[in-house]
């Protein structure tokens, strides 16, 4: 009698456990629980984000910004120029320490960046990015070389070309961005109306900067196709017409002397040497209003020859080794894709999200309220102009190792131009080649 009463007892404590167990989703809680998420910018854990990004306002102000919302999540902010952050960066993967969570490449290495193998594939959990929710361009260039999603865009660069009014006016007889879009509407034309500009100007006033600018900066981001696969390198098919542009402008002498990066370069915006700049929305600050102190309602933007093209630009992307990764990502959300911060960036700096969502909203503030740059360009609403007449014929180019190359190689030969006003496509393009090949050594080359 004994032992039976005892083995009912065990049996009504395994059933009582049972059914607590059971019960325990009856709590508003999953069935399927998940770990808790103890570095998520919405948890209670103090986390500390390290950043390194060589634009210090808004490195400071949106850091700030953010940990005002979120007083757990702290930032290890670090300012490095970007002529040295990728030497910086591939020293701390070398040594294995002190790689930031969140990791910026701009345009001139950021394929390399990409081809580390440091990066979280942005389209794969838990971050679930979809293609469509971004411009085409800007999941071209985040893209790695297999499809992945290795970076957002800082700031969107689809360009065009700044202009100023009051030449405008002189040498084609109107300020009106449409107009003078119909003007230029190809390269053929733009070079008629750069020797129209040399011959009424005397040669002061030229309608390009020099022959870097227009081919590195302008050129060389439009009519983009995938020209790379692994070392095949199709240098003919991708960059003849670019050269065949640039070598006819170059010898036509129709281009100003003020190279990419000089101080001739920055002076001539405020000096009324040059008619047109490539500009993309980064440029309304730090290439015209920063040179132009003075200039405010003397400039207009307007669109390009042929397309809208990139200029520029920083990925923003998520150390694969950060023990952070959420809050990197709830952080790169807010700030750079469809959160408030997104908003708070465009107001302070004028940065444009590389997500369409913003835009879509009914009455988007891109749209209904004035832009920090509207009034210094003579009233133009800008955001409208880039995302709606730019953005919507501007491509990306997908950004690998041997793209970063290619474009040493390309700023090479554009530097060599500029002191061989005679130099053919033909001699170009060889010169091109041979770069490339000294740079890709195991490279085949066409």
């Amino acid at each position: 009698m004994k032992k039976k009463t005892f083995v009912s007892i065990i049996i009504t404590m395994m059933i009582i456990s049972m059914l607590s167990a059971c019960g325990g989703s009856s709590k508003n809680e999953s069935s399927n629980p998940q770990p808790k998420d103890t570095d998520h910018a919405g948890g209670n854990e103090e986390v500390t984000l390290t950043i390194w990004d060589w634009d210090e306002a808004h490195l400071t102000h949106m850091t700030e910004w953010y940990h005002k919302k979120h007083p757990n999540v702290n930032f290890n902010t670090l300012v490095v120029s970007n002529t040295d952050y990728f030497q910086k960066l591939q020293s701390a993967v070398a040594s294995g320490s002190g790689v930031p969570d969140i990791i910026l490449s701009e345009m001139g290495y950021r394929g390399k960046v990409f081809d580390l193998g440091i990066l979280e594939d942005l389209y794969k959990e838990p971050y679930n990015v979809q293609p469509d929710e971004m411009f085409d361009f800007a999941n071209k260039l985040g893209a790695g070389p297999k499809g992945q999603l290795y970076g957002v865009e800082q700031q969107i660069c689809p360009s065009g070309f700044a202009y100023r009014r009051d030449l405008a006016k002189k040498y084609l007889g109107t300020d009106d961005p449409d107009k003078i879009a119909d003007m230029i509407s190809d390269w053929d034309k733009l070079y008629d109306i750069g020797q129209q500009v040399i011959e009424e100007g005397g040669g002061k006033v030229t309608v390009l900067p020099g022959t870097t600018v227009l081919m590195n900066n302008i050129l060389i981001n439009q009519d983009v196709s995938d020209y790379i696969d692994g070392d095949n390198i199709d240098l003919t098919s991708r960059y003849r017409n670019v050269l065949d542009i640039t070598t006819k402008f170059n010898e036509a002498g129709i281009l100003g002397k003020q190279e990419d990066g000089t101080p001739a370069l920055s002076n001539s915006v405020a000096a009324g040497e040059i008619l047109f700049y490539p500009c993309a929305p980064w440029s309304l600050k730090w290439n015209i209003e920063t040179n132009d102190p003075d200039g405010s309602g003397n400039w207009g933007l307007t669109k390009a020859p042929g397309s809208g093209f990139t200029y520029g630009g920083t990925s923003v992307s998520i150390y694969s080794g950060s023990k952070n990764k959420e809050s990197a990502w709830d952080y790169i959300k807010d700030v750079y894709c469809t959160g408030e911060g997104v908003k708070e960036a465009y107001d302070q700096f004028g940065f444009m999200t590389g997500f369409k969502a913003p835009y879509e909203e009914d009455n988007s503030y891109f749209f209904t309220e004035p832009g920090q740059y509207d009034e210094f360009f003579g009233g133009e609403k800008l955001a409208d102009y880039f995302i709606n007449t730019i953005a919507i014929t501007t491509e990306g180019q997908v950004q690998t190792k041997n793209e970063a190359n290619v474009r040493s190689a390309l700023n090479s030969v554009a530097t060599q131009m500029t002191g061989n006003p005679s130099m053919t496509a033909n001699e170009a393009l060889k010169i091109l080649k041979e770069e490339t090949q000294t740079l890709v050594p195991n490279a085949v080359i066409k």
